[in-house]
């Protein structure tokens, strides 16, 4: 899991391995929904981007639809890992690591709290 990425824009943009080194987004996502995956993939990147509020509010979005359809959220061995790492990341925002814990959980309207107050956090930071 803990593999050195160089920058490649099409195969290993930065935006995606800057944020949490030696993972990227992709070993989280790729067996997610198309919504829970989407809402990762803005979370996991709005540190790179430069529109920090903007990507966690299309997190917030994307994880409302996870809500709204009643999705399962099923998670595999690497997965588990990959969020535990997250989610006890001492780099981070605690809201962010709590997002990534009560997602880990399966607690999509949890992790829905907790965004909201990583996204005022961000806000307060502007």
């Amino acid at each position: 899991m803990h593999t050195t990425w160089a920058n490649d824009p099409v195969n290993s943009p930065n935006h995606y391995t800057r944020s949490h080194p030696g993972m990227e987004c992709i070993e989280l996502t790729a067996d997610t929904s198309f919504c829970l995956g989407n809402a990762i993939k803005y979370l996991w990147r709005y540190h790179g981007k430069g529109r920090p509020v903007e990507d966690l509010e299309k997190a917030r979005w994307y994880l409302c639809r996870v809500i709204d359809h009643d999705e399962k959220i099923a998670w595999t061995r690497q997965q588990h890992a990959i969020l535990d790492t997250l989610a006890n990341d001492p780099t981070i925002p605690d809201a962010e690591a709590h997002t990534w814990a009560k997602l880990r959980q399966g607690f999509p309207d949890s992790a829905l709290a907790c965004l909201d107050r990583l996204i005022e956090h961000e806000r307060n930071q502007q």
